[in-house]
């Protein structure tokens, strides 16, 4: 009775746990993902990501992309869109704030707003996962607010024309389309088949997408700031993300 009994407790822990747990289970704070990555991971490379723009330690970016305040700021943004994963949870559906549950005349005399809570901040408050999957940093980069801005949730692929909105820098927008600088599509396709790995069930990869990050991954291959930017976030962040450190151990540059 006692073995079945811990056998009992033993498959309800278990349960409890995240499905996968290849990935992030330490932060489950997005601030607190950008704080590190900001003061610890790019402390001594502050570059933007799209544009290979030098930022300054208050984040504020040292080329010209565009006009506007996001224009002239970093932003940490998701490689793989948090819309991308976060639509996969049922918290990812806007609410309203338990004050519109009230009668409109009460509101009023007891001065109770009743505000509308975004699919993504539902999804925070509601999902411990969900919190893990966005702040997880291997996921996470540098880039001009704008670039930010202009990317939203539209997928990586080919745009027609080499026409440059943002400067000098080598990223275009077109046809629902992001085109990055080839420098950078081989990080872009090993974050993807990161998070294909760390949480299959929720970053699910098409036939299409797989044989294009394929085919970047190999014509960009690891370098030395990829590998070193892993280590760093693999020591803080504590689970390991293969894909990167086996291709930098097979380059000699995992030290």
């Amino acid at each position: 009775n006692t073995i079945i009994c811990f056998m009992a407790i033993a498959v309800l822990f278990t349960s409890c746990l995240p499905e996968n747990r290849a990935g992030n289970t330490k932060f489950d704070s997005f601030s607190r993902a950008k704080e590190i990555l900001r003061e610890k991971v790019y402390k001594k490379h502050r570059i933007t990501f799209y544009c290979n723009c030098a930022f300054t330690k208050n984040g504020k970016v040292r080329c010209k992309v565009g006009k506007g305040k996001r224009a002239k700021r970093i932003e940490w943004e998701h490689i793989v869109p948090a819309a991308r994963f976060g639509h996969t949870f049922e918290a990812w559906k806007s609410a309203r704030t338990w004050g519109c549950d009230v009668p409109s005349w009460l509101r009023k005399i007891l001065f109770i707003k009743c505000r509308k809570i975004s699919g993504r901040r539902n999804a925070r408050n509601k999902s411990k996962e969900f919190r893990f999957m966005e702040s997880d940093m291997y996921n996470l980069v540098p880039a001009i607010g704008l670039i930010n801005q202009k990317r939203s949730n539209l997928p990586y692929g080919d745009v027609k024309g080499e026409y440059r909105r943002f400067g000098r820098c080598d990223f275009e927008i077109g046809g629902g389309k992001a085109e990055p600088s080839p420098r950078i599509r081989g990080d872009i396709a090993r974050t993807y088949l990161y998070m294909n790995y760390a949480y299959p069930t929720r970053v699910k990869l098409s036939y299409m997408e797989k044989e294009r990050f394929k085919a970047w991954s190999e014509s960009d291959p690891v370098d030395e700031w990829e590998c070193k930017r892993c280590q760093l976030i693999e020591y803080f962040q504590g689970n390991v993300n293969p894909i990167v450190k086996q291709a930098c151990k097979k380059r000699g540059l995992w030290h």
